[in-house]
């Protein structure tokens, strides 16, 4: 399968994005068992690298700028909720600065789970670069008024050249972006005819396009997982099958040092918490306990296992400060 992603859906996972990074790490990092060919392009590249950074900002603005402020009516001072209350606050407060300073500095180093996985993209396939000629095709395109792209921009119709050039004859293409240019001017969730037929005509292929990556999966995959390190794997294995406590800490010890974990890891890591004694009994401790909360929290709409939600609504009821 040959897929394109755009540069602005892979700087939507910088922003307030629906689509989670599940979709990079099951199918988009290269594993060969993924059956997924990326096209990556120059030009997606180096946007992407010019505007990392200012998506990053406008993210982090909105985040600093939500104020906690729980206001308390002088009369309630006399019950015990009160005094907790305050605390509590004042430790979200605290939380917050701390996540910021530990955010600052992964950006500064490159090192957000987006930058990982998205960076090994770039890393891994190979970026097709922008000669003289397909930039002066692309001129040529955008100025007798072909789609895709813009007067004062020549960015689609440079990628849009390269995979015609690239894309081997008979295989259809998926692309994934939200840019405008790609789609039917009737029919919003359709490629614009022109395109279709200009592929269809060069390629002998079908072409079909997506306006997020979840969209792309949901279509294709049906929730299919793809592990993004073997490591990784290795380890959640070895948490279900711990025969100690202290493999079960050593083991968490070792999984802290994953940022990331895809909702189907994370059933898995429940999991070994119901059907494993020796992490379920330590399931309280501090180590066990922040990583839970870390890693399985943030995922607790996605869960639909009785079981699993159990699990959950222990490691939530639970007190992490």
């Amino acid at each position: 399968m040959h897929a394109f992603i755009d540069t602005n859906v892979l700087l939507k996972f910088y922003y307030f994005s629906k689509d989670d990074l599940d979709g990079l790490n099951k199918i988009f990092v290269p594993r060969k068992d993924a059956g997924v060919e990326v096209h990556l392009t120059q030009q997606v590249r180096d946007e992407f690298i010019r505007n990392r950074e200012s998506k990053i900002k406008d993210a982090l603005t909105r985040f600093s700028n939500a104020k906690i402020n729980i206001e308390l009516p002088y009369f309630m001072r006399v019950y015990s909720e009160y005094n907790k209350i305050i605390k509590l606050r004042k430790k979200l407060q605290e939380k917050m600065k701390d996540v910021r300073k530990k955010v600052d500095e992964d950006v500064a180093s490159q090192e957000l789970i987006a930058d990982k996985l998205i960076f090994d993209i770039f890393e891994k396939f190979d970026a097709v670069e922008v000669s003289q000629q397909i930039y002066e095709e692309a001129r040529r395109r955008v100025d007798i008024g072909n789609p895709p792209g813009k007067s004062n921009s020549l960015g689609d119709a440079i990628n849009w050249i390269m995979l015609i050039e690239n894309v081997p004859e008979g295989q259809d293409l998926h692309i994934i972006s939200e840019d405008g240019d790609f789609y039917s001017r009737l029919d919003e969730k359709k490629i614009h005819p022109f395109l279709e037929m200009e592929w269809k005509e060069k390629k002998s292929s079908d072409i079909h396009i997506y306006r997020s990556i979840g969209e792309f999966l949901d279509g294709h995959f049906d929730g299919t997982a793809f592990p993004y390190d073997k490591r990784e794997n290795e380890l959640i294995e070895d948490l279900a099958t711990s025969g100690s406590f202290a493999s079960t800490h050593s083991t968490i010890a070792e999984l802290e040092s994953y940022g990331y974990f895809s909702l189907e890891e994370v059933k898995r890591l429940l999991g070994a918490a119901i059907s494993n004694n020796q992490v379920s009994w330590v399931l309280g401790d501090d180590d066990l306990l922040e990583f839970y909360h870390r890693v399985a929290i943030p995922r607790r709409e996605e869960i639909r296992d009785k079981k699993l939600k159990s699990i959950l609504d222990r490691v939530a009821g639970l007190d992490l400060f």
